[in-house]
């Protein structure tokens, strides 16, 4: 219709004008407006949207087309009110009209592509809280299994069994505490938790704790507060345990890590320092990227997830050179009043 319009004036200016120059590029700027607004209701037929997202852009595009015109109308109306002269009024209404209706187009399917995209965003954080709720009740009942056969391995009077079951046992309760970082690392990633106070000595002694049994051959030294409460979430223990992890294992047969905390100007910061071969200034940003490893794998989102967590616990994370000849990883945190 809008192009039939657009034909209609252009008929109307070559039949009353001198030259075909003006009438022929009017046409250009008013047929081609109008066959924009053809293409994009083709493309919207061949669009992958359900057909009541499709009305919703149609409704925009006819939403936009309106406005423009009955703004375009009302001028005129006024500038007749006032006795001034407004020629032929049907050029700039179809040139607003056609802009409007592209205008009203874009908007309309921008519109539609960020609620699928909220949708789809709000279909996997249900998806992965679901999948953790399922993997926790599942594996903490097979745990659950396995300590109470530990149980029975203990009356046993044997040293090899008696070994056995310690491991067996360690092993369970690290699968156990497993589940319950991935819950804490979930209801982060989801939304659901919000950082509130936590003494984070608790987790990093903790976490030493666990590292110091998995590693015998580490040294992991600290210098603690006796007590430092931060602001936080529970995702803070497996980040602590993730950074503490990589210093020891990728630091060398024989490793040093040293531990500390220290306070200035409202802000928590837990150093990680160790004697490993140090990270490239270059590279100190990169590595908390998606994708990037420092140690040639190909999965890398470790340090990514990690740098994710802290800053949903109202912190930061960043690398600096370590006393100790390697890297340093800063996890800072504001003291909870």
């Amino acid at each position: 219709m809008w192009f039939a319009g657009a034909l209609w004036n252009f008929r109307r200016e070559i039949s009353t004008l001198a030259g075909a120059a003006l009438p022929v590029a009017t046409f250009v700027l008013t047929g081609g407006l109008s066959a924009g607004v053809v293409f994009v209701g083709y493309r919207l037929t061949q669009s992958p949207f359900a057909p009541d997202e499709r009305w919703s852009i149609v409704g925009w595009t006819a939403g936009g087309l309106l406005v423009t015109v009955s703004l375009h109308a009302a001028t005129l109306s006024i500038r007749a009110a006032e006795g001034r002269p407004i020629g032929e009024p049907q050029f700039p209404l179809l040139v607003a009209g056609g802009v409007g209706a592209l205008a009203g187009y874009g908007i309309g399917e921008l519109l539609v592509d960020v609620r699928r995209t909220a949708a789809q965003a709000q279909q996997a954080r249900d998806g992965m809280a679901f999948a953790n709720s399922l993997l926790r009740h599942d594996v903490r009942n097979a745990l659950q299994v396995i300590l109470g056969q530990v149980d029975v391995l203990t009356t046993i009077d044997d040293e090899r069994v008696g070994e056995a079951t310690k491991r067996i046992e360690s092993q369970a309760e690290g699968l156990y505490d497993l589940t319950s970082n991935a819950e804490a690392v979930t209801a982060v990633l989801t939304g659901e938790a919000t950082p509130e106070p936590r003494n984070v000595v608790e987790d990093i002694e903790t976490t030493v704790a666990t590292v110091t049994e998995s590693f015998p051959d580490a040294t992991v030294e600290t210098a603690l507060h006796d007590q430092l409460v931060v602001r936080g979430t529970d995702a803070l223990r497996p980040v602590f345990a993730n950074i503490l992890d990589n210093a020891v294992q990728h630091t060398g047969s024989n490793p040093t890590v040293r531990v500390t905390t220290e306070t200035a100007d409202g802000v928590a910061r837990i150093r990680f320092a160790d004697d490993g071969h140090g990270i490239p200034e270059g590279e100190r940003e990169r590595i908390f990227e998606r994708g990037v490893t420092t140690d040639g794998g190909s999965n890398g989102l470790g340090l990514h997830i990690v740098s994710t967590l802290v800053e949903r616990s109202d912190g930061s994370i960043y690398v600096e050179d370590s006393e100790l000849g390697g890297a340093a990883f800063v996890v800072e945190l504001p003291i909870a009043e």
